[in-house]
């Protein structure tokens, strides 16, 4: 019985250890995402701000990611953004964390996008300052307010399939370890950004997608993301504790039946 009981406390603190802190994804909007909606956990509401210029169109929608770029869906939807035929075109989606980011805690994010004209991204930010910037116009990038030591590799053509995986682990409370990875059937994959910033003053308390003076109305120029997530990555001492309570359990276990 003992045996039975601690295992089951085992089984519930894995389970509090690794649930997420917050999520939220397109397929939980329906038909309509709007300014002010919020239909995930852990997050604000959605600040969606938009301006075409002076002859050009812009704005967020709901769609299938496949249009443009690679299949980041969840039951056929993603987050979208466009800004095009014209220079001065933006569009940004906004949102507060419900609870700023602490140590080790992991953000990660989908985006899927094709044609690197304009420019179109993510930032993580502490009030106004970005933390972390990736940004695809005429190639990628890694942008910070802070101290920065990226490994970098060249972003180029990631043809009409192209997913970016964004993992952003906080490590202290003024540093983050960040990956940026890309899936497609074209250009270079696997690892394109990682490292390190430093020197981070303030709290981590928003985020950003935006897309600025693309081309055209082509869907290969939008910007696509989904599956936005925080969730506590343990430390190294919690799995050496957890490998003791269950060499503890198999060894109550097979005394019961000795």
């Amino acid at each position: 019985m003992k045996t039975i009981v601690l295992l089951a406390a085992t089984q519930l603190a894995v389970g509090a250890v690794f649930a997420l802190t917050a999520s939220d994804n397109a397929s939980n909007y329906g038909g309509g995402w709007t300014n002010g909606s919020n239909q995930g956990t852990g997050f604000g509401t959605w600040s969606l701000n938009s301006d075409g210029g002076t002859s050009g169109f812009a704005g967020n929608f709901l769609g299938d990611s496949t249009a443009g770029a690679g299949d980041i869906n969840t039951a056929g939807n993603s987050f979208g953004l466009f800004a095009n035929q014209d220079a001065g075109a933006f569009s940004t989606a906004t949102r507060s964390f419900s609870s700023a980011l602490t140590t080790n805690d992991q953000f990660t994010a989908q985006i899927a996008l094709n044609f690197d004209n304009g420019n179109k991204g993510f930032n993580l930010r502490t009030g106004t300052d970005n933390i972390l910037g990736f940004n695809v116009g005429s190639g990628g990038s890694i942008n910070t307010a802070f101290t920065d030591n990226p490994i970098t590799a060249q972003y180029d053509y990631g043809g009409n399939d192209a997913v970016i995986d964004i993992s952003i682990l906080v490590t202290s409370a003024s540093s983050v370890q960040y990956t940026v990875s890309r899936t497609s059937s074209a250009g270079l994959q696997g690892i394109l950004f990682n490292g390190s910033i430093t020197g981070i003053a303030g709290s981590i308390d928003n985020f950003e997608f935006y897309n600025s003076g693309t081309d055209n109305g082509d869907p290969q120029n939008n910007l696509y993301f989904n599956s936005i997530a925080v969730n506590p990555v343990p430390e190294p001492s919690f799995y050496a504790a957890l490998g003791g309570i269950v060499a503890l359990g198999i060894a109550l276990l097979r005394r019961q039946r000795s």
